[in-house]
């Protein structure tokens, strides 16, 4: 991902040279960053598409805001920055977060600084679990993820988020406290969303599925029909948190409750995987990297 972030602001830096030079100019930092190996936080990726999509608009004056934001910003910093939607520190990630979702940023309301704090040592515990338990899986996900927003929904609303992550914020993943309250709960969780975030970076060349959009199929997952790129997503993220749980339960570090527990959300997992992969079978036309990944995963659930 970072890879492709490099090549693209070189390709719009050379686009701009003759007509808004100014750009040109103000992205030299970040690509010398990416050169030099230092990996961007997910705000910059979000800038990046601010940045394209204004220029493709003819906004030159929300192009150029875009591009003086990416050049001020720094490196990725090692460890993972766990914030509360709402704090000083998370308003310019919300900025860039409006900018790119649109009304769909309303899903989102803050949290208080305590909850923010004692969510922060939760996930922290829930990290420990699966690094004892599971550690190839923990050194993927923090590989994959830089950043953590803690957010509810505001209040009233009809529906709320438990987890969230956009292919537009590579790194980002958005928790809701409310939704989790126990460390075994937030790896099965962590095993889930970086698990979209995975198939964001695996799919940089061609997409998974070749289905369109409008395309809607009843989900063995979810109550409402999705598209078929839903679909294989859910269906994908239900096999790594088998992963989770199962390494969990086999771990030795749960208490025979938490044990018993992991064993059937495990269970819960793998049966929702198999009913996914029954649709996305059928009504599925996937590319030869969604039919790579998803034959892999398929093969987990029955033989690993």
């Amino acid at each position: 991902m970072h890879a492709e972030l490099a090549t693209s602001l070189a390709h719009v830096a050379e686009a701009c040279s003759g007509v808004a030079p100014e750009i040109t100019q103000q992205l030299i930092r970040p690509r010398e960053l990416l050169a030099a190996g230092r990996g961007m936080p997910p705000r910059a990726f979000g800038l990046y598409f601010q940045l394209a999509a204004s220029l493709l608009e003819g906004n030159e004056a929300a192009a150029r805001w875009a591009a003086t934001q990416l050049q001020a910003i720094p490196p990725r910093a090692s460890g993972l920055l766990m914030q509360g939607w709402g704090s000083v520190e998370s308003a310019d990630i919300e900025c860039v977060l409006g900018l790119r979702m649109g009304v769909e940023v309303r899903k989102f309301a803050p949290v208080s600084e305590a909850t923010a704090r004692r969510f922060a040592a939760l996930v922290t515990e829930g990290l420990a679990l699966l690094q004892a338990a599971a550690p190839e899986l923990h050194g993927e996900i923090t590989g994959l993820l830089s950043e953590m927003l803690f957010a509810q929904a505001p209040a009233g609303a009809a529906m709320e988020f438990d987890g969230a992550s956009h292919y537009q914020f590579w790194g980002l993943l958005l928790l809701n406290p409310s939704h989790h309250h126990t460390p075994l709960g937030i790896a099965e969780v962590l095993a889930h969303e970086a698990g979209h975030s995975l198939l964001f970076g695996l799919t940089v060349d061609e997409p998974l599925v070749c289905n369109d959009d409008d395309e809607l199929f009843v989900s063995p997952l979810r109550p409402d029909p999705r598209p078929m790129d839903g679909i294989y997503h859910a269906t994908f993220v239900s096999a790594r948190m088998a992963w989770a749980m199962e390494a969990l339960a086999d771990s030795g570090l749960l208490t025979p409750a938490e044990q018993q527990h992991a064993r059937i959300e495990a269970a819960k997992d793998r049966e929702n995987f198999l009913k996914g992969w029954q649709t996305v079978r059928q009504h599925g036309r996937l590319s030869a990297t969604g039919r790579q990944i998803m034959d892999s995963a398929h093969r987990w659930v029955h033989f690993g």
